[in-house]
């Protein structure tokens, strides 16, 4: 990108130049004292060896940009070490969702669905069916939850 830039800048500048040089340039007579133009050729040359200095400083890195770019390093501050914070169990069954009964213990399905954190990770395989004193029941086994990664809250 900088490398048609600087072709571009260049070749404006002669343009400019030329252009300049050519409107400057009046049919005077030639006069051998040189009390008319009062040091005028001498500014126009010296400028325009200054111009050409720059051109070739300007055309010697040949379109490598990491010739004149110095690269200073950056101080940071130290880093701070933070504790990262200790991730939250959301897998907690509701202690009021737990039955027990002859033989089982879990928590009832519709308590479960209605009130844990997060139902949507209540595991499929760990639902039972039980015969309770008010009938069938389902109900997520309790240690098949436990052993899932769920606590009893």
């Amino acid at each position: 990108m900088f490398h048609s830039i600087s072709k571009t800048f260049t070749a404006g500048i002669l343009a400019v130049t030329l252009a300049a040089t050519g409107m400057t340039a009046t049919a005077t007579p030639a006069s051998a004292n040189n009390h008319r133009n009062q040091g005028a050729e001498a500014a126009a040359i010296f400028g325009g060896l200054l111009l050409l200095y720059g051109l070739s400083q300007a055309n010697q890195n040949h379109g490598n940009r990491n010739l004149s770019i110095t690269h200073t390093p950056r101080h940071n501050p130290p880093a701070v070490h933070v504790p990262r914070p200790q991730p939250q169990n959301f897998r907690v069954a509701p202690s009021r969702c737990f039955i027990e009964g002859q033989g089982f213990r879990g928590y009832r399905y519709r308590c479960m669905q209605n009130h844990a954190s997060r139902p949507n990770l209540l595991p499929s395989n760990c639902l039972r069916n039980v015969w309770t004193d008010r009938g069938q029941r389902t109900i997520y086994g309790g240690r098949c939850l436990r052993n899932n990664g769920w606590t009893r809250g």
